[in-house]
């Protein structure tokens, strides 16, 4: 997305806050629901392991739905179209523009949802006090956004050598992306899953 527009700082940066707001509205429910477990007497290793399967069992799934994905290029071409901000808007409506894009993307990403969902349930089912859970929240959010964190910090620290480096990475990632996506879900529900196989006491 940084590649195609002609100020990829603030594409980057308004993209980067749109997932945050997302991730964080995923993460307080997450604690919700790790809280509601504790409060009600549901957070016996039984429950949590069944829940742990459950999830786990979704990112596999996604994962090799993932490994077989063609890439969606209807998706693509309609997404390229709407980031075509025209170069004289003002910088208000490309904020907002890239802003909805990176809220809008992170929304109907289900497999980081349900990363960001076991990931915060845990947070509540801790119950450590306010800022060892603020601490756990921003360690959270620097590894789920690292994919937004990198190539934006690129920018900021080797804009020219960013410019360069952007348009083959771009194409790289197109090709193989799918591939990547699918490795990362599979290895984490699949660790997932035995975690909670291993609560049950089937392994």
């Amino acid at each position: 997305m940084m590649s195609l527009t002609d100020n990829p700082k603030l594409a980057g940066l308004s993209f980067y806050f749109g997932a945050i707001v997302v991730l964080l509205v995923t993460v307080f429910i997450g604690i919700l629901l790790g809280n509601s477990l504790s409060s009600t007497g549901h957070s016996d290793p039984a429950t949590i392991a069944s829940i742990d399967l459950f999830l786990g069992a979704i990112l596999v799934l996604l994962g090799i739905r993932n490994l077989f994905s063609k890439g969606g290029e209807s998706s693509g071409g309609t997404l390229f179209k709407y980031l075509n901000v025209d170069k004289n808007a003002t910088n208000l409506l490309k904020f907002s523009r890239f802003f909805t894009v990176g809220l809008l993307t992170f929304l109907i990403n289900f497999s980081t949802a349900i990363f960001v969902l076991a990931a915060s349930r845990q947070i509540g089912l801790a119950k450590a006090g306010l800022f060892p859970d603020i601490f756990s929240i921003l360690v959270l959010t620097l590894i789920t956004l690292v994919v937004i964190e990198v190539p934006l910090l690129f920018f900021f620290i080797l804009p020219k050598t960013a410019e360069k480096a952007m348009k083959p990475m771009n194409k790289w990632i197109s090709k193989n992306g799918s591939y990547l996506i699918a490795g990362f879900l599979l290895a984490i529900g699949i660790l997932v899953m035995y975690n909670g196989a291993v609560r049950l006491g089937l392994f």
